[in-house]
């Protein structure tokens, strides 16, 4: 069965900004579900850049870069929404049988995305769960891929194990394919009303900012109004039994290292309490060519928290590889908020980390 179902728009809206920018809305079919996406530039511009975002939002947490950086010349931006996220679900209630919401899936639908809609090598950023979706992509489809900036990407996603012959497969109950078992989603569902309440978050989003200010009604309910979809329990009952993907993360970053001619640049927030620097670092050494910024004070959104700071770094950055990467990369922002940094360590458990790895 083909996973294409179709490549073109099924609605598409379009206006013209007060920066005169094209702005679409739009949605594209793919595996039984209308995939949301946003472009803001021209299609024809040299600089292309896809935006994927972290588990829980969607394309509404880039307003910034689709408003700033599709005002750009010759820089055209898309968004999208993962699948069972955003606004991109199921077209009738019902998926194939055997569905999951999986990286392997994100990974696949981007692939897709990129080939039949974007349809030239695009810059691809990704936050949190958006950054190993990236990864994975520039690993296994290069030609794909112009370039990869990573916003505080998460080096570790699920927790079943892709092998089937492991010991975490074989005691697994389920493996995330749709239909749901009843009784998991049962079992799930109370905890699930508790996971989307506006107090919880709330709370989250308090934990990962280093600005809670920045953190508005809007934002809690963008991130609300999906978990309302009929299919949202199932989404997340599959989310959290699909396995792993079938690279790991280090296999990934293996393929991005031997490939020098492809750009990367890490842009983190210093104060995540997630994904910490010493993950940051952990990526530097391991493709060491990487150029990473250090964004601070800034949390684990830096696409949301420090717009301005991020649009100024992407750009730059975008424009430096549009140069052939000749001379040197950019500095940071000139706002202060963002330099380059060597990802040394700088504390008793980053050396200690730094120590373990050259053992």
């Amino acid at each position: 069965m083909s996973h294409r179902l179709s490549a073109e728009p099924t609605t598409t809206t379009s206006c013209v900004s007060e920066a005169l920018v094209e702005r679409v809305d739009a949605r594209v079919r793919w595996r039984g579900h209308d995939v949301h996406y946003v472009r803001c530039g021209s299609t024809h511009a040299a600089k292309q850049v896809l935006l994927l975002p972290g588990f829980g939002v969607g394309a509404f947490h880039y307003e910034a870069q689709l408003s700033g950086l599709g005002a750009e010349e010759n820089t055209c931006v898309w968004a999208i929404d993962f699948v069972g996220q955003g606004e991109s679900w199921p077209v009738d209630a019902t998926v194939d049988v055997g569905f999951r919401y999986s990286v392997e899936t994100w990974a696949e639908q981007v692939e897709f995305f990129l080939r039949e809609v974007v349809q030239t090598e695009c810059f691809l950023v990704g936050n949190s769960l958006g950054g190993y979706v990236s990864t994975l992509v520039a690993a296994r489809s290069r030609s794909l891929v112009r370039g990869l900036m990573l916003l505080n990407a998460t080096p570790f996603w699920a927790f079943v194990p892709n092998d089937l012959n492991s010991f975490g497969s074989r005691i697994a109950p389920w493996r995330g394919e749709l239909p749901a078992p009843k009784w998991i989603s049962g079992l799930i569902s109370t905890y699930w009303q508790s996971f989307r309440s506006e107090a919880n978050v709330r709370g989250l989003l308090s934990l990962v900012y280093s600005d809670p200010s920045v953190i508005d009604d809007e934002l809690v309910r963008n991130i609300i109004k999906p978990t309302d979809n009929a299919n949202a329990l199932s989404t997340f009952c599959s989310v959290v039994w699909s396995p792993k993907s079938e690279l790991s993360f280090d296999d990934m970053l293996e393929r991005i290292r031997a490939d020098a001619s492809l750009p990367v640049a890490l842009m983190y927030g210093k104060e995540d309490p997630w994904v910490v620097p010493l993950w940051g670092q952990r990526l530097k050494r391991a493709v060491p060519r990487a150029d990473y910024y250090e964004i601070s004070p800034c949390g684990h959104c830096p696409a949301h928290e420090r717009p301005e700071t991020l649009n100024e770094l992407i750009s730059s950055y975008m424009s430096y590889c549009h140069a052939g990467r000749s001379g040197e990369p950019p500095r940071g922002s000139t706002d202060g908020f963002a330099t380059i940094v060597d990802g040394s360590p700088r504390n008793v458990f980053e050396r200690i980390d730094a120590l373990r790895a050259a053992a």
